[in-house]
């Protein structure tokens, strides 16, 4: 990929230790951008950091970028590539008397009536007895000085707040601080990184690659405010590596901040919309379809054509998973879009240590079956341990295959100590223990949600498994987000989006009175469509209403059907 005007740039900063904020559009190469910048590093500063026993930060959103950006760097230790929570965890894990003191701070922020706040007597008596605070991915218990997931970025932010020299040892180890994707990232990361970090007497470089239009997380900050934005350099990308003419042509009717331009030899491609209202949305693939085959000529072989549906309800209904949606659905917030990009704790568990056992097993796969063992701590060496598991793995797959609930298949595995559940699944098994939750409404909400995923089929959770994998022709938003395919889909569908959330109607139209919402929805229609290489067809199953005239504009008059 050629060098940009944004890479030299970049480029500048670096040696000038100006910290600094790349904006750059979709297929814009913003991980090129990024390996290059390490790469200016490591040809220049090496010997130095190496010496001072120093390293280059690299922060990312997922496990799939931290692992795409080692490999593109060769494995070289110099970089210390990690996920958001792993770099923070591994920040300020080594000082656990401040840890312990932090946690009694985030506890007393927390509602009087959250069923996790405790006593906070209690809680310092505890803490005072636990070995040190340890960060679990199987859920978090204050009393016994374990954080979740969730936990850990308020209680990082207090650390960095509460302690400035854990700012100062974090700014003298990483000279150069990275973040990939950073309109994701959480605002109290943010906040630890420039109103901590990079206020110490001797700061890192801190470099932001992202693009705040492909912000689709509710949790990630998206475009960062005027203050933050008065410690970086601006810079912005305009190139367009991956799409096609025609295709940058509709992204730049979407955005206005920036205006793309093809980087090279762009193919034309074709951009078309289709209203297909009337179409039975069960079927509405197959008709758009051979409508761009017989109307637009396009060429394509089923296996090439991604479909990407904007909202979970279609895509639930196709693959077999749809009371599992409902339940997640009506549960909303923030665990359901979780649950959207495969990172919900309780739907991790199913799906990679439940049914991933029921799969290997099937499959006499026993590799895979001993290493999920042995993960969760369950050592199968005597005949008798053997004689033991194969059992019960023969009655656990018989109990899918019969069609079990995912509570039923649950109590069994808990019964006969295959597996240890996580702490929420475990304690809502037991709808004995919750006492009064009368006048709490987190709780309640909680154990209407458990009530509801416990009664779904378990199958349901291979084929939910079956999506994030993509064993499937078809993806949610968050599933394809940084992928890219020579022909795309996208299916717009107001009836299965949370109106609250998203209004594909109203984007179209410019009609939408919540500038959140408007925004919410911009940047996931912008998200999908800058998929694709060389076709977009979009699918609207609204009827078009006042819509028209814009949406024409958007694709051009002959490119659209209604």
């Amino acid at each position: 990929m050629k060098t940009t005007e944004a890479d030299e740039k970049i480029e500048r900063c670096v040696e000038e230790r100006k910290s600094f904020l790349l904006d750059a559009g979709a297929g814009s190469g913003k991980t090129a951008s990024l390996i290059r910048t390490l790469n200016q590093i490591r040809g220049s500063q090496r010997r130095r950091l190496v010496a001072n026993s120093q390293n280059v930060a690299c922060i990312t959103f997922t496990n799939v970028a931290k692992n795409e950006i080692i490999e593109r760097t060769e494995g070289d230790d110099l970089f210390k590539v990690s996920t958001i929570h792993d770099f923070l965890w591994n920040s300020i894990k080594p000082f656990q008397n401040e840890l312990k003191v932090a946690v009694e701070l985030v506890n007393e922020r927390l509602p009087a009536k959250s069923k996790r706040r405790k006593d906070p007597a209690e809680l310092k008596a505890a803490l005072a007895e636990v070995q040190g605070i340890s960060y679990s991915d199987r859920g978090g218990n204050f009393l016994e000085g374990r954080i979740f997931h969730d936990d850990l970025l308020e209680v990082a932010q207090v650390m960095f707040k509460t302690y400035p020299m854990l700012s100062r040892l974090v700014a003298a180890k990483y000279p150069y601080i990275f973040v990939d994707e950073y309109q994701d990232t959480n605002e109290k990361v943010i906040s630890s990184l420039l109103d901590c970090i990079l206020v110490t007497k001797s700061p890192p470089v801190i470099g932001f690659f992202g693009d705040k239009m492909q912000s689709i997380y509710s949790d990630g900050v998206g475009e960062l405010s005027e203050g933050y934005l008065a410690k970086l350099e601006l810079i912005q990308k305009e190139e367009n590596f991956r799409c096609a003419t025609t295709v940058i042509d509709v992204l730049n009717g979407i955005r206005s901040d920036i205006k793309q331009k093809p980087a090279g030899q762009n193919p034309v491609g074709s951009a078309i919309y289709l209203n297909l209202h009337r179409a039975n949305a069960d079927e509405v693939v197959d008709v758009a379809k051979a409508l761009v085959r017989e109307k637009f000529s396009w060429q394509f072989a089923d296996r090439d054509l991604r479909v990407l549906f904007l909202t979970h309800r279609l895509i639930a209904r196709k693959a077999g998973y749809e009371n599992l949606f409902a339940a997640y659905n009506q549960r909303g917030g923030f665990s359901q879009e979780q649950f959207q990009t495969g990172e919900d704790a309780n739907g991790k568990f199913l799906c990679n240590e439940i049914d991933g056992l029921v799969t290997a097993w099937k499959s006499d796969d026993a590799g895979t079956v001993i290493s999920l063992l042995h993960r969760n701590q369950r050592v199968v060496a005597s005949k008798k341990d053997k004689k033991r598991v194969k059992e019960a793995l023969d009655k656990l797959a018989a109990l899918v295959v019969a069609n079990a609930s995912i509570g039923d298949v649950l109590k069994y595995v808990r019964d006969v100590d295959l597996l240890p559940l996580i702490d929420q699944l475990n304690y809502w098994l037991n709808p004995e223990v919750c006492g009064n939750i009368a006048n709490d409404p987190e709780s309640e909400r909680d154990r209407t949600f458990f009530k509801a995923l416990f009664s779904v089929p378990f199958r349901e959770i291979s084929a939910y498994r079956a999506v994030l994998e993509r064993n499937l022709p078809y993806s949610t938003k968050h599933g394809v987000k940084g992928d890219e395919f020579d022909t795309v889909m996208v299916v717009l569908d107001d009836v299965g989006a949370n109106w609250s959330q998203y209004s594909f109607g109203n984007l179209l139209a410019g009609s939408d009175l919540s500038e959140a919402r408007l925004q919410r929805t911009r940047n996931l229609f912008y998200v999908s469509c800058s998929r694709a290489r060389r076709n977009l067809a979009v699918v609207d199953l609204a009827a078009p209403g006042a819509s028209i005239s814009k949406i024409q504009k958007l694709f051009g008059k002959d490119n659209c059907v209604f």
